[in-house]
């Protein structure tokens, strides 16, 4: 047992990071650690995201053999998760659809990732979740961008004057 030196609250050793440098448990506990990273994060928006580019720029191969790991050990999870999305895709495709030129869209995402070995996806412009608005599976809804602009947007939809803004 430890006690938390800020939340003054007695825990197991197992609710205490341990230092990296020494490998001793951390003073204040998981929870603690956590709420604190988060209210960092929260007022550090563009400092994190520059700290986030750095380490991977750093660490990009520790990165990707990570997430093989990751996914070796969470095939279940990530064939739910795709599948999932497969389905709400599914059904957010309405009978007018244009499917053909929906495929077409995809096949440019990929022949501009052949062409300028900078990998392309189909975003939907107004994403298929959200609590305000659910936009549809159709061409009209559908951007070709390259896939870190995909990442960098995730669940948003850019408002008229390019801000973006989180619809969930």
């Amino acid at each position: 047992m430890k006690t938390c030196s800020k939340c003054s609250t007695s825990k197991p050793l197992t609710e205490f990071y341990k230092r990296s440098d020494t490998g001793k448990p951390h003073s204040w506990c998981k929870k603690c650690k956590h709420q604190s990273s988060a209210s960092w994060v929260k007022a550090n928006k563009a400092k994190h995201n520059e700290l986030q580019s750095k380490w991977y720029e750093d660490n990009k191969d520790k990165h990707l053999e990570n997430s093989k790991i990751w996914y070796q050990a969470n095939k279940a999870r990530k064939l739910e998760s795709t599948t999932a999305r497969e389905k709400r895709c599914v059904l957010a495709t309405p009978v007018w659809a244009d499917r053909e030129l929906i495929k077409e869209l995809y096949a440019l995402a990929q022949k501009l990732t052949e062409q300028t070995g900078i990998p392309h996806e189909v975003d939907h412009i107004i994403p298929l979740q959200g609590k305000e608005v659910c936009g549809f599976h159709l061409e009209d809804n559908l951007q070709v961008i390259t896939q870190s602009e995909n990442r960098r947007k995730s669940n948003k939809m850019l408002c008229s004057d390019g801000r973006s803004g989180h619809l969930n």
